[in-house]
């Protein structure tokens, strides 16, 4: 487990920055989703609303059970990093599960459970000369 950077928390955690998801496949098949509900509501914790995961949320079952990394990559203008994170659990319930509803309930949407994963590695990937630098 790593603290996520104060930087890169202000990312993860702004509705106007674009966050993408990738997973893999038990055959290797890389599968990548954009995903606004990804947040960080703890420096060492990530959470993904699941709206409409289909093979995403079969990859991250199958990570999960392997103890795979997934990679999450979270930009703003000329900002840009990956988190690489282990799969926890899905919530069905409880205070995370209904803060994450109450949040999409405002776009028209609800999630069926609410991902959470646990930062390992957070790397710079901006468009500077810090680009391909491990963080922590």
């Amino acid at each position: 487990m790593v603290a996520i950077p104060d930087e890169v928390m202000k990312v993860l955690n702004d509705p106007a920055s674009v966050r993408v998801l990738a997973t893999k496949s038990e055959k290797g098949d890389v599968h990548i989703i954009q995903a606004g509900s990804i947040k960080a509501p703890a420096p060492d914790t990530l959470v993904i609303g699941a709206i409409l995961m289909k093979r995403t949320g079969k990859n991250l079952e199958g990570m999960k059970a392997s103890g795979e990394m997934v990679s999450i990559l979270a930009g703003s203008a000329l900002n840009s990093y990956e988190i690489r994170a282990t799969v926890k659990d899905l919530v069905t319930s409880g205070p995370i599960f209904d803060g994450m509803n109450a949040e999409l309930s405002k776009m028209g949407m609800k999630a069926s459970g609410v991902w959470l994963f646990e930062a390992k590695e957070v790397w710079n990937q901006s468009a500077n000369y810090s680009a391909g630098t491990k963080m922590v």
